[in-house]
């Protein structure tokens, strides 16, 4: 596999389609009109970033944070909402990439740890093993609940 080099920059308007592309990757299918939503939205919020690595001209990978504030104790934290890289720009650093700028954003927002989920399906076992490797624990079990009066939507 030839290596190519890649950057990591806040992510623009213009990203949306791509961003919507890796979005289906990761298992949740988006149209770019739903993107661009999502984006609009999570734009405009402080506390919200969005990065995504570009090699040879093209949005390889991108990472969503979110900057929260304990409840269980004084401080903050980033969580990873959303962490992918395209397949055919895997295996190259720009995960590694991706989630060393969260980590530089948890340095620079003074934040004491950094959260993600990642679902327990045999798909996302490459996912915990990189996770593993880059010096994360498991350390909760999450659960979701869809009430009845959302199912709808």
């Amino acid at each position: 596999m030839l290596m190519q080099a890649f950057t990591i920059r806040v992510a623009a308007k213009a990203d949306v389609p791509a961003l919507a592309a890796l979005i289906t990757e990761l298992g949740y299918p988006t149209t770019p009109d739903e993107m661009a939503v999502r984006f609009e939205d999570i734009a405009a919020l402080h506390d919200y970033r969005t990065y995504v690595a570009i090699a040879a001209n093209v949005v390889a990978g991108m990472i969503g944070l979110s900057k929260n504030h304990f409840y269980e104790h004084n401080g903050v934290y980033i969580r990873v909402a959303a962490l992918v890289v395209h397949p055919g720009y895997r295996k190259q650093g720009i995960g590694k990439a991706l989630m060393q700028t969260a980590e530089d954003w948890a340095k620079e927002t003074d934040a004491t740890a950094i959260l993600l989920n990642s679902g327990q399906r045999k798909e996302r076992e490459a996912a915990h093993t990189f996770y593993l490797q880059l010096g994360y624990e498991p350390k909760s079990t999450g659960f979701v609940k869809k009430p009845d009066w959302m199912q709808a939507r």
